[in-house]
């Protein structure tokens, strides 16, 4: 069995689980509402980026649909996400080094340096971000 064949195959089994966990609306309900009630199911849906229809049937499922991050909350959680793997990548340099010799990278002045200096940056950035979320 090639790539090719095995990828569509398994993006086919995919599709298939989907298909089969996607349950089928073949029957209505009509509801009448007030223009109100009904501008607002609409703004709510939109918040969430779904229809109408979708929206109210996850409602009278029981369920709370999430609202999607705007631009705004959605550039400062990659920002944070970028923050985040910023330390990461520091974390993973020291870990795969002896104890001693961590011990020694972390006494050295020029390291403590940048290590501040980084830091900073990614401190000052976080700031920038809180005080962007809350203006």
């Amino acid at each position: 069995m090639g790539l090719h064949t095995f990828i569509e195959a398994i993006l086919g089994m995919n599709k298939k689980i989907i298909d089969k966990e996607a349950p089928k609306y073949t029957s209505r309900l009509i509801v009448r509402l007030t223009p109100q009630l009904h501008k607002e199911i609409a703004e709510y849906a939109a918040l969430c980026g779904l229809t109408t229809s979708a929206y109210a049937r996850k409602r009278l499922e029981g369920k709370y649909p999430k609202q999607r991050l705007t631009d705004k909350e959605m550039e400062a959680l990659n920002s944070l996400s970028d923050a985040r793997g910023d330390i990461q990548k520091l974390f993973g340099f020291l870990k795969g080094r002896p104890l001693t010799e961590r011990e020694n990278i972390l006494r050295s002045e020029i390291f403590m340096k940048r290590w501040r200096t980084s830091a900073e940056v990614i401190l000052n950035r976080m700031i920038e971000i809180e005080k962007y979320l809350t203006q």
